[in-house]
């Protein structure tokens, strides 16, 4: 694998609860549409001939009488044609008909009535579609910023009829369809969407974090740029770990002394484009840098990969532990990566093991309160607290089925930039040394129980 220091890393992703509002509108829409082609033809004739009589028409399309006769009886009786005598003649209301672009096709308006719930997000009062809607406990909530009243809600749905079709309906015949009224607007419930965002590091020319929103709706009126002011606004009051020096000197001891000094500048920061490059190249194919958290997609598809290639531990009947010992901050883990990470290393294991079963443990540092823990109560199996002392903040350790350690360390590449990076490894020697450095195991028994509050039989 080459590496460039022009290259990104995704270091982070976010996810978050995007406040929305619904409103259950009753309306009736219409559009255009083509006459049968009989009656269109016959239709057609009389708009360009003005008056033809009823055997000459006949003849021209080869009909019977009788045929004739019930086509034109039937457009009589819908007051579209006029039968003087012998001849035939377009009725007046008839050439209302006659609207399209050339004017020489007869449409008709369809209409018909349509319930529709839409939904506006709370901080650009857009409409967002209208699936998913959900409060994801560990996710970072945005505060609503704006209100929304039954005329508002009426007045957008009329401006932006046909973008609720596409983005609500996912229509692609959107623009066939015409707004004729809005009958009623009722306020209907509060809930959230999920929008995803992520943290990329760039190296040129200087180390630089950026957040990015990850939009797949439409992006029009500045709506990506007020959610991204949101955004980031809301991770401002989110503080990553910093750096320890309890950290480093822990990593160096799994690792190797020079693994970190080796690659630390004179200014004192590290040389993360140089280390990367060195690492891909000495770390054959049982120990892999990481760069960023753990589970961001490039260091997910990493880790499982490893985890397929490794030889797995006998087990109790067939049930292996993956013990997740989070770093502190609030910055981790706020992301739906977390539970895509677990599932893709149970399926990993469900494959090597040929149907083993993965339980998780989630440890949190003493930094990490206790109530910010149970966030993930629903993604963990068993949930603990660690006890002040025991652990680095600074340091994230995941170990799976006692064959894989996956260890990072916060890393200073800047005054104001500072990132995890570590290895994924599957070598026997350097795994027991990151348990028995790390104590993961044996930290347990000096945990307090989060969840579940009584341990299953």
């Amino acid at each position: 694998m080459n590496f460039s220091a022009a290259d990104n890393f995704q270091t982070n992703t976010f996810g978050f609860n995007l406040p929305c509002k619904q409103f259950v509108i009753a309306a009736e829409r219409t559009r255009e549409r083509r006459l049968p082609m009989v009656d269109e033809f016959i239709l057609r004739i009389l708009h360009t001939v003005k008056s033809i009589s009823a055997g000459r028409l006949a003849r021209f399309f080869g009909f019977e009488g009788r045929d004739l006769g019930i086509a034109i009886s039937d457009l009589e009786s819908r007051g579209l044609v006029t039968v003087e005598g012998e001849n035939l003649r377009l009725h007046a209301s008839a050439e209302e008909l006659f609207r399209t672009s050339d004017g020489s096709v007869p449409t008709i308006t369809v209409a018909e009535p349509m319930h529709a719930d839409v939904w506006f997000d709370l901080i650009t009062k857009h409409m967002v579609s209208g699936r998913g809607f959900r409060n994801v406990q560990h996710l970072v909530p945005l505060p609503a910023r704006q209100t929304l009243d039954e005329g508002e809600a009426r007045a957008a749905f009329h401006a932006n009829f046909r973008d609720y079709l596409r983005i609500a309906r996912n229509d692609k015949n959107a623009d066939q369809w015409n707004l004729y009224s809005i009958l009623d607007v009722h306020p209907g419930r509060f809930s959230y969407v999920q929008i995803g965002g992520s943290e990329v590091l760039t190296l040129e020319p200087s180390p630089k974090l950026e957040q990015r929103l990850q939009l797949d709706e439409v992006d029009r009126t500045g709506r990506s740029r007020k959610l991204t002011e949101a955004m980031t606004s809301e991770l401002r009051t989110r503080d990553d770990v910093a750096p320890t020096g309890s950290a480093t000197h822990e990593f160096t001891r799994i690792f190797g002394r020079n693994v970190l000094s080796a690659w630390t500048l004179s200014n004192g920061y590290f040389d993360l484009p140089n280390w990367y490059s060195n690492a891909l190249v000495s770390g054959a194919d049982t120990t892999v840098p990481i760069v960023g958290y753990p589970y961001v997609e490039r260091n997910r598809k990493t880790i499982a990969t490893l985890l397929a290639s490794a030889k797995l531990r006998p087990a109790n009947e067939d049930r292996w532990e993956l013990t997740w010992l989070r770093p502190g901050g609030f910055r981790w883990g706020a992301t739906e990566d977390v539970p895509a990470t677990l599932e893709s290393l149970r399926s990993t294991i469900r494959a090597l093991a040929k149907g083993g079963v993965l339980s998780s443990v989630l440890v949190s540092p003493a930094a990490v309160r206790a109530k910010d823990a149970f966030v993930f109560q629903r993604m963990f199996d068993r949930g603990l607290h660690a006890p002040a002392g025991k652990t680095s903040p600074a340091m994230e350790v995941l170990a799976v089925a006692d064959s894989l350690a996956v260890v990072t360390v916060m890393t200073a590449l800047s005054g104001s930039v500072s990132v995890p990076v570590g290895y994924a490894t599957i070598d026997p020697e350097l795994v027991q040394r990151a348990f028995e450095v790390t104590r993961v195991h044996h930290l347990q028994s000096d945990c307090i129980r989060l969840w579940p509050r009584v341990e299953s039989t």
